[in-house]
């Protein structure tokens, strides 16, 4: 299944908070984000200086890109907004380079170590993640978590069921994490192998339009609010192309069974249904029209010889049901192709 994502790891390892953080916009694009916060006590317990972790994302394709988002979020102003909390102080591990890790001391909660991921591994469906644990025990934080995150940004794929209709569009959101039962058969033996990390607890945000009503709320709803557009676009800004006023952000916490399901409808009751309607209805005058008007003739004539014979306004109709279907498609082919233009930009380096 698409939105169903394993954690695993031949370290034994303990998630403290496990992060998963989807985007999804009007447009063919989404983006994914993924957090782990390491107990100290299973880190220090780690042979040597690397960790490893395996996560499994039905998603993953070649195209797919993965960001590590140390750079974002060793900037305090960024981990103040993201952890929901004051810094007092940074520690830079390799003495204020800002490139190998950095301890963030919080107001309210413990101390946090965050540190970069090495380039990270791809293969189908799963990617290879692993952290340099060097500074971190030279330096003795035996008893501050490890924390890494890091995105994925995805092309024409959702990490949601979207179900499009004329009049009424859903989105449904089922996301389960270590959820054994839905492990692909063809899988089983492979993940008989593999150890699931421990996971303490879960947050899961998923950031939407806020055109969409919440229908069907998850259990464990903590709160839904407008995305804050100067602190995202900071975070993200380099990243993707936040637009402004447009999205809001629902926050799911659960503590156990990590299972997140919720369903968000779209009422579309304007112009574009209007529209539709004045097309439906020329299209049916025309077809109702035509047969008739072939009958006027003595003897009747075929209907290829028909379109010879039609009044002006039977094309003057044509015009307008050929324009009424380009508004259908415009928009989004102009949003295809800012987003073809872009990405040939970006891979040629130009801003």
């Amino acid at each position: 299944m698409k939105n169903t994502f394993y954690v695993c790891s031949d370290q034994n390892l303990e998630i403290k908070r496990f992060h998963i953080c989807s985007w999804e916009f009007k447009t063919a694009l989404s983006l994914l984000e993924f957090g782990c916060e390491i107990d100290s006590a299973s880190v220090n317990a780690i042979p040597g200086d690397n960790l490893n972790l395996s996560l499994y994302i039905p998603l993953l394709d070649k195209d797919s890109k993965v960001i590590d988002l140390y750079k974002q979020l060793s900037d305090s102003e960024n981990s103040r907004f993201i952890f929901n909390d004051s810094i007092n102080g940074s520690d830079f591990l390799d003495n204020g380079t800002n490139k190998a890790g950095v301890v963030h001391k919080f107001q309210d909660r413990e101390p946090l170590c965050i540190l970069p991921i090495k380039p990270p591994l791809l293969s189908e469906n799963k990617i290879e993640i692993h952290v340099d644990l060097k500074l971190y025990k030279s330096h003795d934080y035996g008893n501050i978590n490890v924390y890494f995150r890091f995105c994925i940004n995805l092309k024409d794929l959702y990490i949601s069921t979207r179900k499009p209709g004329i009049n009424k569009s859903t989105i449904i959101y089922d996301i389960k994490i270590n959820e054994k039962r839905n492990i692909p058969a063809d899988q089983l033996n492979e993940f008989r192998l593999k150890n699931f990390c421990i996971i303490h607890s879960c947050f899961c945000f998923n950031i939407l339009p806020s055109s969409y009503d919440m229908t069907f709320p998850d259990e464990s709803l903590k709160n839904v609010r407008t995305l804050e557009y100067p602190s995202f676009n900071h975070y993200l800004g380099g990243i993707i192309d936040i637009p402004k006023d447009e999205l809001m952000v629902v926050f799911n916490k659960k503590s156990t069974g990590f299972t997140f399901f919720s369903i968000y409808t779209q009422e579309r009751i304007g112009p574009a249904q209007f529209a539709a309607a004045v097309l439906i209805n020329i299209v049916c005058g025309i077809l109702l029209f035509i047969p008739s008007y072939r009958k006027t003739f003595k003897p009747e004539i075929s209907l290829t010889a028909i379109w010879n014979k039609l009044p002006i306004e039977i094309y003057i109709s044509f015009l307008i049901v050929i324009i009424t279907v380009g508004c259908f498609f415009w928009p989004n082919l102009i949003a295809y192709t800012k987003r073809v233009v872009f990405d040939k930009f970006k891979r040629h380096g130009v801003k």
